[in-house]
């Protein structure tokens, strides 16, 4: 038998979920339903995916609007926003060498008066 006549098995068959002839040239309908099961159940995850982004996007605005809102930052723009919130950073961390240089002041005037106390 030639090879175009012989019939397709395997991996070289069209899958009945393409919509293939079945008889008399009609669909093999539960093929189909399979198909659009498939469609369904893709279009259903996806929506799910796409839920859950959502649903993390709208909290993390509830969250950034929560925490501008005390900020009296009504009238600035973005850039302006971005902006303060530099200097902001910035000033926190000179803030914080201030705390640590102090903290290393106390702790020799500590020493200092302990080491005094024993003298006394």
């Amino acid at each position: 038998m030639p090879v175009s006549d012989r019939p397709e098995t395997g991996a070289d068959a069209p899958s009945d979920a393409d919509g293939a002839d079945h008889g008399e040239g009609r669909p093999d309908p539960e093929a189909q339903l399979e198909a659009l099961e498939d469609a369904v159940g893709r279009l259903v995850e996806v929506y799910r995916e796409l839920k859950e982004r959502a649903d993390r996007a709208e909290a993390a605005e509830e969250s950034l609007a929560r925490a501008l809102s005390g900020a009296e930052l009504d009238d600035m723009g973005s850039q302006e926003v971005a902006d303060r919130l530099q200097e902001l950073a910035e000033e926190n961390r000179r803030l914080r060498e201030v705390i640590l240089e102090g903290r290393e002041r106390a702790a020799r005037i500590r020493s200092r008066l302990i080491l005094m106390e024993d003298e006394a």
